[in-house]
């Protein structure tokens, strides 16, 4: 009765906390025909790079609205909630996360690096999370650098407990130096048996992750069962207990995950969860001019609500959560270019990359 009366509690406070961003937007079209498109990455103000699921990778000019294809030798699966996911650009390298099949229809959440020249990339795989297995949801996978170290986020591909285990990637946040070698302080280095990779557990599907330029940390979004999405902190040799605890969410048939808790002493909590769920998707500190009144703020992206939701976020706790646009599509993914432009992609079949702007 003490859980029903909690979730009850929670659905109404979902209900109840949101408001509408006072601005009025213009939503401009810069590219069509995008087939489950899933990750953005800016490459300079006037270009972005986004993926597609079934692994074709596009340069777009934001400007003209010229779409070229990238050549690259990468062997993408598209398989279940696998493909090409995430992109990230950074010290002219492309890195990219993807769904790679391993022999005997096993597939991992790899990461590879490459070189953009001209309208051709050759990648080199520098990650491939352990062990491969057959599942076809929850492979992640968000990508950032932090201080020079590219962290990975890393579904647990419906292994439940395992994320509590060190000797494999299942619901882990993973920490690589830039060329994919180990740092040698990660916190479980020196553990008989354990991935050396290994950053933070107990996580159920990460898809989202951002630094912010307030405080250099890293964030994430992460997918719970039926209620239990949340928005947290990336803590070094943390643990936010999936599965021991469902963060509020119960299972799809409605029964309680663990003993129903939405945590446990000594996991960390997160900041701020949705029941039920919204399906949450990328996050970004919002930086720039275009928005000034947004500074330092936390968007996000909704899949389920179709929404882009602003989070007034400061000194740990988020004070107010606002609906900036919705109804638009499943919102994959967000990013903000050095002028502050703000650019979005709808993932279904017929997806698009749009620009938002005042009117």
């Amino acid at each position: 009765m003490k859980y029903i009366k909690i979730l009850f509690f929670n659905i109404l406070l979902f209900y109840s906390s949101y408001t509408y961003a006072d601005s009025n937007f213009v939503h401009t079209k810069l590219a069509d025909k995008l087939y489950k498109p899933w990750g953005i990455a800016v490459l300079d103000d006037n270009h972005l790079l986004v993926t597609q699921k079934s692994g074709e990778l596009f340069k777009i000019n934001i400007r003209s609205k010229a779409k070229t294809e990238i050549d690259h030798n990468l062997i993408v699966s598209e398989y279940g909630q696998g493909g090409l996911l995430d992109v990230l650009y950074y010290n002219e390298k492309v890195y990219v996360s993807y769904a790679e099949e391993r022999g005997d229809e096993k597939y991992s959440t790899s990461v590879a690096i490459g070189e953009l020249k001209g309208s051709s990339i050759s990648f080199n795989n520098i990650f491939q999370s352990e062990p491969p297995n057959k599942s076809k949801t929850h492979f992640g996978s968000r990508l950032e650098i932090k201080n020079d170290h590219l962290f990975v986020t890393v579904g647990e591909r419906q292994t439940g407990n395992l994320t509590q285990e060190l000797d494999n990637h299942f619901g882990k946040i993973v920490r690589l130096n830039l060329d994919g070698s180990i740092p040698m302080d990660n916190p479980y280095v020196d553990v008989e048996n354990g991935l050396n990779e290994i950053y933070m557990v107990g996580l159920r599907n990460p898809q989202g992750m951002a630094r912010s330029p307030i405080d250099n940390e890293l964030y994430i979004t992460n997918h719970g069962p039926k209620g239990g999405d949340f928005f947290g902190k990336v803590i070094e040799k943390g643990n936010y207990g999936w599965d021991d605890v469902a963060w509020g969410g119960t299972d799809y048939d409605g029964t309680i995950i663990g003993d129903g808790s939405a945590w446990l002493p000594g996991l960390v909590k997160p900041i701020y969860r949705w029941i039920p769920s919204i399906a949450v998707s990328d996050i970004f500190f919002y930086e720039g001019e275009e928005f000034k009144e947004w500074q330092g703020e936390v968007l996000l992206s909704s899949l389920k609500f179709q929404q882009l939701l602003k989070l007034d976020y400061e000194n740990g706790k988020v004070l107010d959560v606002s609906i900036i646009f919705e109804k638009k599509g499943r919102l994959r993914d967000v990013e903000v270019n050095s002028r502050g432009e703000i650019f979005y992609i709808i993932d279904d079949s017929k997806g698009s990359l749009w620009q938002l702007q005042k009117s």
